[in-house]
C-alpha cells in the first residue's frame, strides 16, 4: 500500500498514513492535527527510496536500443 503524507496548513506538522488508493480521499479528509487540531491539510509529494542488494544484483541489462540514447537517436542530426 502508497504512503501518503500530508502537511497541516496551520501548524507545519506532517502525517503519515498507509491506504489503498480507493481509500485515500476517505482518510485524508478523517485526518487531524495531534499539534494543533487542526482539519487543514496539503498533500506532500516526497521522492521514492531505491535500494539495491549488491549480494544478488547482477550487471545493468543493456539499453533496449542496444545503444547510448533512447530509441536509437544517436543518429539523428
Amino acid at each position: 500500500m502508497p504512503l501518503y503524507e500530508y502537511r497541516c496548513k496551520e501548524c507545519g506538522e506532517v502525517v503519515e498514513f498507509r491506504s489503498s488508493m480507493a481509500a485515500k480521499e476517505k482518510m485524508a479528509s478523517a485526518l487531524s492535527c495531534e499539534t494543533c487540531g487542526s482539519g487543514n491539510f496539503t498533500q506532500v509529494f516526497s521522492g521514492i527510496a531505491l535500494t539495491n542488494d549488491s549480494k544478488s544484483a547482477g550487471p545493468a541489462p543493456p539499453p533496449p536500443s542496444g545503444g547510448c540514447c533512447p530509441g536509437g537517436m544517436c543518429n539523428l542530426q
